[in-house]
Parts: structure tokens; sequence; C-alpha cells
């Protein structure tokens, strides 16, 4: 019976450290430099994956945003009063419940992400590029398959919380 446990056990260790070392790379200085674009303009990971929620799904309600990040209502207004500032976002009442923020991506925001996504796309082509386009593909496959594995656990843990 040990012997079956031991692939699983050094694939989860293969697992770990691989991300451990994703982390400790995205989040060094001299690599989110390279994610800035000539004018020395940069999305804070934060910011970006924020903004790209508004960009793709937008306009949303401050409230589901929040919910989405996982965080209360107070620090989802600072993040977005931060975005507004840069003018990448607005926000206005929601006309079907005044109560309600609906936040929007400005045009300035869109650009923004896009370029984002280029710097990113270009920084990432460079780290793969010599892999043929079949592990190119493939590897693209089985990140999306694990980020939706991601989605899928932390939103049942997030429907399990509410529940209790």
């Amino acid at each position: 019976m040990a012997h079956s446990r031991e692939p699983a056990t050094a694939v989860g260790e293969a697992l770990e450290s691989a991300l451990s070392s994703i982390l400790r790379w995205s989040t060094r200085a001299d690599n989110k430099r390279m994610l800035h674009d000539s004018s020395g303009a940069a999305l804070s990971s934060t910011d970006s994956w924020l903004l790209e929620r508004v960009v793709v799904a937008g306009p949303l309600r401050m409230s589901k945003l929040a919910g989405w990040m996982a965080v209360d209502k107070s620090t989802m207004t600072t993040e977005i009063r931060r975005l507004e500032k840069s003018g990448l976002v607005t926000r206005r009442s929601d006309p079907t419940d005044r109560r309600a923020v609906l936040i929007t991506a400005t045009d300035e925001g869109r650009t923004a992400i896009a370029r984002h996504r280029q710097l990113a796309q270009d920084v990432y082509g460079t780290l793969v590029g010599k892999w043929t386009l079949e592990d190119r593909t493939e590897f693209a496959r089985l990140l999306g398959r694990f980020v939706d594995e991601l989605s899928w656990v932390t939103d049942a843990v997030a429907r399990h919380n509410e529940s209790i």
C-alpha cells in the first residue's frame, strides 16, 4: 500500500515546489518591472485581476466584486477608489437599486488591461518560446484545467462558508 502513495506524494511535492517557485518569481521586483510599459505605467497584480474582471464581466456591483475577491466592502471600496483615481474605472448608482454601486471600466481602463495582457504574453512567450507548439499548447491546456479546479474549489469553500 505504501508504494501506491509514493508516486502521488512525489507529484504533490513537485507541484508544491513548482507553484512556490512561480509565486516567488512573480513577486520579485525585477520580474514585476517586465510588466511595465514604456511609459512606466504598470498595474499591480491586484489591480490587474480586478480590472480584468470589470472589463470582462462589467458593469458589476461593488458587492459582487467584494464577494469575488473574498474581501469586505470597505476593502473593495479602497481598491476601486485607487482604480478610479487612476481613471481606469467609474462608479455610479445602479439604476435598479440606487443603494448599490456599479463599477465600469473606462476606455483608459480597457486600454490599460489590453496593454498589461500584451506585456504579460510577451514575458510568458519568452519563457516558453523555445518549447514546441505542442508543448506550449498542452501546458496552456493543463494550466487552464488547473485554474478551473482552483476556481471550483474556491467557489465551493465560499458556498460552504456562506451556509454556516
